[in-house]
C-alpha cells in the first residue's frame, strides 16, 4: 500500500490522479536510495537523496500550483496537510532571494561550524568559478541570480513540472497533427482509443510508455530539460493572468469550461 493511502487524512480531492504517479515514483525512489548499500560513499553523501528528493517532490507541487496553475488549491492543501511536501521550504521560496533554496538546513547557522549559512547560498559571481557542494544536501548553488539551473547536478535537480507539461504539450500537438491528416473513419477510431487515460504515457523519458514506472518522469538528457523549460515558460505566460499569484484559472484534467450564454 502506498504511503499516500496510509497517511491520508481524508479522501483525495478531484484531480489527485494527475500528480499521484510522480509522487509515488519519488516515494519509491527515496525508499530504494535509503535501503541501498552505501559502500564507497562519504558519510555525508548517504543522506543527500533524502534532501534532494524532498526538494524535487516539493518543487513539483509548488510549480504545478503557483507557476502553471495545473492543480487546484484543494490538491495543494491536501499535500501539505498529509506532509507529502515540505511546507517550511515553500514558505522560504516565496521570499525574495530564496526562490531556489535547497533546504531550510542550508540557512540555519547552527548547522555550520562557522555559525553562517551554507556555502551553496553564496552567489556564483562571488565564488570566482569555484565549484561548491553543500555537505548536508549536496547542493551546488541555490542562491538567486545566474547560477546553475540544476542545483544538485543530477536528475533530482530537474524540474519535473516543466518536463511533464512540455511532454503533455508535445503529445497534444502530435495528436492534433494526426487528426488533421486522418479521414473521418480514422478520426472515429482515434477518438475511441484516446478515451483511455494517457497521462502515464507522457511521463516516459523517451516519449514511450516504457515498463519501469519509476524512471518515466525524469528527462533523458540536458537537451530535453532545456526544451521542457522553454515550452513550460511559454505555456505559463500564455493567456490572461488570473487568480492567486497571477496563476491561470484551474480546471480539473479532462474537463473544459463551457462558454457563458449571452443574455439577449
Amino acid at each position: 500500500m502506498s504511503k499516500f493511502a496510509r497517511q491520508q487524512q481524508s479522501s483525495p480531492p478531484e484531480g489527485w490522479d494527475y500528480v499521484e504517479p510522480i509522487l509515488t515514483a519519488l516515494e519509491n525512489e527515496l525508499r530504494d536510495k535509503v535501503n541501498e548499500p552505501h559502500e564507497g560513499l562519504r558519510k555525508v553523501e548517504s543522506g543527500w537523496p533524502v534532501y534532494q528528493i524532498n526538494w524535487q517532490r516539493t518543487r513539483y507541487i509548488y510549480d504545478l500550483y503557483y507557476t502553471y496553475g495545473r492543480i487546484s488549491r484543494q490538491i495543494y492543501d491536501y499535500c501539505i496537510d498529509n506532509k507529502l511536501i515540505d511546507a517550511a521550504l515553500i514558505a522560504k521560496w516565496k521570499k525574495p532571494g530564496y526562490e531556489r533554496l535547497c533546504s531550510t538546513s542550508a540557512i540555519n547557522p547552527q548547522n555550520s561550524k562557522f555559525g553562517t549559512v551554507s556555502i551553496c547560498r553564496v552567489p556564483r559571481s562571488a565564488l570566482d568559478s569555484q565549484e561548491v557542494e553543500d555537505q548536508t544536501t549536496g547542493c551546488r548553488g541555490c542562491a538567486s541570480g545566474p547560477t546553475t539551473k540544476n542545483i544538485f547536478g543530477n536528475k533530482y535537480g530537474q524540474y519535473l513540472a516543466q518536463i511533464q507539461i512540455a511532454r503533455e504539450d508535445r503529445e497534444e500537438r502530435k495528436r492534433k497533427r494526426a487528426l488533421e491528416d486522418w479521414d473521418d473513419e480514422a478520426k472515429d477510431k482515434a477518438t475511441s482509443e484516446d478515451s483511455t487515460d494517457s497521462r502515464f504515457v507522457v511521463g516516459a523519458a523517451d516519449g514511450s510508455a516504457g515498463t519501469n514506472a519509476r524512471s518515466l518522469f525524469w528527462a533523458a538528457d540536458e537537451s530535453e530539460v532545456e526544451r521542457a523549460a522553454a515550452v513550460a515558460a511559454r505555456l505559463a505566460n500564455a493567456g490572461p493572468p488570473g487568480g492567486e499569484g497571477g496563476r491561470q484559472k484551474y480546471e480539473p484534467p479532462g474537463k473544459r469550461s463551457r462558454p457563458s450564454k449571452s443574455v439577449v
